[in-house]
């Protein structure tokens, strides 16, 4: 009914919404949400009854866009409203116990938060095990404490003003450690994945804006940016005022740095299910199967596409720069994207995880489990627990599953890991250079984004799993999101990057809104053409092809592909024109002479396609294929002597086909010898799948038999002669 109620309002029949979402609204518990559809009915019929008397209101049709936003609202309201009564998920069995029981307001659970901080600084004074004793009641009661926050933030409902404020009194507050304001800012963005609410979007503005700790404000920034675009229709039509809310970021300084590189982010871990399977099913049993590695792993997947469609040399730079700034991201060692998930995804099974505020800890000694493991004399883990608190490889939920493992089984070497983190620290730590602030932010969004896919992909039952990642997360797609990218002029970045990780297709439409604002830019227009190839839209990719040859008249990979795409749709005599411009330009290019020579037989122009095939083999010392082309050309223009000679050569080699065989039988044959003939058929039909395949292939040449002058008689009984 949310659908329907949804298309009712997009068509501006608001009374009809309005019943329905009386009725869509009746059968759950939340008399707010009733109260407030009875009046928006209200008003709206007293609307109606005045406009039908002919008042004239000057403020009717901004009342009127009132309604229909508060409408719009109330729907997704009511929709997430009868999920939350389901009470088949963890999320709707808090919501019903925090009904019946009541959590702690915010208000009174930062008293007790800047009461454990207080708490902390005297036990801090303790000597020995009464230090230790202490320290471990507080931190297990602060645990509790954040849990209960995190779980209160993550319910999706709109916080009051007043619950505005007292949360804003907990980001605020000195006395409370920003690794919980960073647990807050986590429960914040998950509550947006399900509802679109201002006042928790404006938190995370002020946590952004105010809260100089990268832990904080760049887990702050990911809310904002799932927030938008996980609920774009809820901020067009039900809030379209809020996105003006985020001219405050516009302040910062690093703001769209920022923005772009969690973007960056999002769009890498779209790969982390593609590499977790090459790690699962390529790497791993690699390294399984050669303790020394002294054979490098071969890469498995060769597509073998269109000799035509290839990368322009030109963009080589561009590319190379992408590489370079997938390398900065740190995502992975190959390209940037994420190869820890294979490795920890086993390790996500102890109690720890299964509350779902602990996916989203800060790794620090604060942590109960962690301390246990820090102050445990029989175990040196104090140093590793150190050593892993600086790993910038590992998202935070990681370093807990390690240290976890390393509890469970205490044997483990944890000396010689500790110093393989160190030295690994140390080089990471050198290479960040002056650019350490940056970096910083950087990995800390990109580790809030991994804990984040981990939690989505991992936590809980399948009907608790919200899998924002398995879901349209193409945010690049999101005309607010492009809108901000574009002030800062990195459409053009974007869509490179896009394109450079074979997201071609998503490209598409960027680089048209980039040739829109400049109209001259040459490798947009054969990006677009070739995002198009890639999709078979052959039709639709000569218009930007055609674009860009005008612009840049003489290039040849433009020229080539212009040339395959009217060869696709059809258009051969077109396709030789582009190809000879190609070949003005490379005369020696071995794909532009077989593809013109190609054609040349199509049109059956034997002997001008000999001549470019007679390049190719040259050029390629004895291609095959060009020898296939030499020798059929030769049959077509009755030099059989010539032909036999050349499919002779062609049959002496390993790659020589059933159709080689067939053809030097079908020269035999046309000369007359037909005992030759037939032996060479039968030697195609031992290469063939059986009696079947061979008289369908035959067939297929019976009436280019008749016409080299074969008797009709001699054509039916060779199949037979053959058997």
């Amino acid at each position: 009914m949310h659908i329907d109620i949804k298309t009712l309002l997009l068509d501006h029949r608001l009374k009809e919404a309005l019943d329905k979402l009386t009725e869509y609204a009746s059968s759950t518990d939340n008399w707010q949400i009733k109260s407030e559809i009875e009046n928006l009915k209200t008003t709206y019929g007293f609307m109606i009854q005045y406009a039908a008397q002919g008042v004239n209101d000057p403020d009717r049709k901004e009342l009127y866009n009132q309604l229909f936003r508060n409408a719009f609202a109330i729907n997704d309201r009511t929709e997430l409203q009868h999920k939350l009564e389901a009470n088949n998920t963890y999320l709707s069995r808090k919501y019903i116990a925090n009904r019946n029981y009541p959590m702690h307001s915010y208000s009174e659970i930062c008293m007790i938060l800047e009461g454990i901080h207080d708490e902390t600084g005297i036990a801090s004074m303790l000597d020995g095990e009464e230090r230790k004793t202490k320290m471990k009641d507080i931190l297990k009661r602060h645990q509790t404490v954040i849990d209960e926050l995190f779980n209160k933030i993550w319910l999706p409902t709109s916080w009051s003003n007043e619950e505005y404020q007292e949360a804003m009194a907990i980001a605020d507050s000195p006395l409370i450690p920003d690794s919980d304001k960073a647990l807050m800012a986590s429960a914040v963005c998950l509550s947006m994945t399900y509802l679109l609410d201002p006042n928790k979007f404006r938190f995370l503005i002020h946590l952004y804006m105010n809260c100089p700790n990268p832990l904080i404000s760049q887990r702050a920034l990911v809310g904002l940016v799932l927030g938008m675009h996980i609920n774009s229709d809820a901020m067009e039509y039900s809030y379209p005022n809020l996105f003006n809310e985020l001219e405050l970021l516009k302040d910062k300084p690093y703001f769209y740095s920022d923005l772009y590189t969690v973007i960056l982010q999002i769009i890498l871990s779209l790969d982390t299910e593609d590499i977790d399977k090459k790690m699962r099913d390529e790497i791993i049993p690699s390294i399984m199967k050669s303790s020394n590695m002294t054979e490098p792993i071969k890469d498995i997947s060769d597509i073998n596409l269109e000799d035509l469609t290839e990368f322009n040399p030109q963009w080589k730079d561009s590319i190379e720069k992408i590489k370079d700034q997938i390398k900065e991201l740190d995502m992975l060692r190959q390209e940037g994207a994420d190869t820890n998930m294979c490795t920890f995804s086993q390790l996500k099974k102890y109690p720890f995880f299964y509350e779902p505020s602990h996916w989203f800890y800060i790794f620090g000694e604060n942590t109960p489990e962690i301390y246990e493991m820090q102050t445990d004399s029989q175990n040196s883990y104090a140093s590793f627990i150190e050593t892993l608190r600086n790993a910038t490889d590992m998202c935070n939920s990681d370093k807990y599953s390690l240290c976890l493992t390393f509890k469970t089984m205490p044997s483990l070497p944890v000396d010689a890991l500790s110093s393989g983190l160190s030295a690994q620290n140390q080089i990471l730590k050198e290479q960040e250079g002056t650019d350490s602030a940056i970096n910083r932010r950087r990995m800390e969004s990109r580790h809030f984004i991994q804990d984040l896919y981990r939690f989505c992909k991992l936590w809980g039952t399948k009907n608790d799993r919200n899998d924002i990642f398995s879901g349209d997360i193409e945010v690049w797609d999101n005309e607010l999101i492009l809108s901000l990218l574009k002030e800062d002029g990195k459409i053009k970045p974007l869509a490179d990057y896009l394109f450079a990780k074979g997201h071609t297709y998503d490209t598409l439409l960027l680089y048209k809104d980039i040739t829109i604002d400049d109209p001259t830019n040459v490798e947009a227009f054969q990006k677009m053409g070739y995002g198009h190839i890639l999709n078979e839209n052959y039709k639709m990719a000569i218009k930007p092809l055609e674009t860009a040859n005008i612009l840049a008249p003489g290039d040849e990979w433009t020229l080539k592909n212009l040339a395959l795409c009217y060869r696709k749709e059809g258009d051969n005599s077109k396709a030789l024109e582009f190809l000879k411009e190609a070949e003005a330009v490379n005369p020696d290019s071995i794909n532009i002479c077989n593809q013109i020579g190609q054609i040349y037989i199509m049109h059956k122009k034997y002997d001008e396609a000999l001549k470019y095939m007679f390049k190719v083999e040259y050029l390629t010392k004895g291609r095959t294929s060009a020898q296939r082309a030499i020798a059929w050309c030769y049959f077509m223009t009755g030099r059989n002597d010539e032909a036999i000679s050349m499919y002779a050569k062609i049959t002496e080699k390993a790659d020589a086909k059933a159709e080689d065989w067939m053809n030097m039988g079908h020269v035999y044959t046309v000369k007359g010898d037909i005992p030759s003939g037939i032996s060479f058929y039968r030697r195609a039909k031992e290469l063939t799948n059986g009696e079947t395949s061979f008289y369908t292939m035959f067939s297929d040449d019976a009436d280019m038999l008749k016409s080299k002058g074969v008797q009709e008689d001699i054509i039916y009984m060779i199949p037979d002669m053959v058997s």
